[in-house]
């Protein structure tokens, strides 16, 4: 039984181990520039990647962070290390781009096809007032699921003021000035969602 118990040992630490390799390297990180983050020596690092020994727990929460993956990363197999998360974070802002992108073109084809129409007249240069709280929307969405409270909080901000912005160049009447006036308890709303709301570990 002992002996199986070594087996064990030695089996997670070379996971543990080529798992530690893998995501350094996709994070594009020195063994040394890696030990000054944890504030450990590279000697420990390069342990830790030979299998002599294992990080502890708050180490392994330390690098989950860092590599943004989960603590149960390190101790299972892989075949592919993990996108770093510069790479991930540069892959979303290109992803919410490309939505944005798509939400302009639209708006740009309403536009020509009303234009073909003969309705020019018909100020259908809105249809690109309307694209701006549409990408504000696509923003909130994806901040809120992909980032930070800060990007959140100035998306749904510039979200508040654009619909606004949008309606009142629309609606030819007067007291639309109004419609800014409501937006602003909403700001304010907001702001205190911004303070209140709970910080999220990255």
């Amino acid at each position: 039984m002992f002996l199986w118990y070594n087996d064990g040992m030695e089996d997670l630490r070379a996971v543990v181990a080529q798992n530690l390799v893998q995501c350094r390297k996709s994070a594009g990180l020195t063994q040394l520039q890696l030990a000054e983050k944890l504030n450990y020596t590279d000697k420990a690092v390069s342990k830790w990647e030979r299998g002599e020994s294992l990080p502890d727990l708050t180490v392994l929460v330390a690098l989950s962070e860092l590599y943004g993956v989960s603590v149960d990363y390190f101790v299972s197999e892989h075949k592919k290390p993990p996108i770093a998360p510069q790479k991930r974070n540069r892959r979303r802002i290109v992803f919410a781009l490309c939505g944005i992108g798509i939400i302009w073109f639209v708006a740009t084809a309403l536009y020509a096809i009303l234009y073909v129409s003969g309705l020019s007249g018909e100020r259908i240069w809105l249809s690109f007032v309307y694209a701006i709280p549409a990408s504000f929307i696509l923003l909130v969405v994806f901040s809120a699921v992909w980032w930070n409270r800060y990007v959140t909080f100035a998306s749904v901000s510039l979200l508040l003021w654009s619909v606004p912005l949008a309606l009142w160049l629309t609606i030819e009447a007067g007291g639309t000035w109004l419609l800014f006036a409501v937006a602003a308890p909403l700001q304010a709303l907001a702001v205190f969602w911004f303070l209140l709301r709970p910080r999220k570990s990255k």
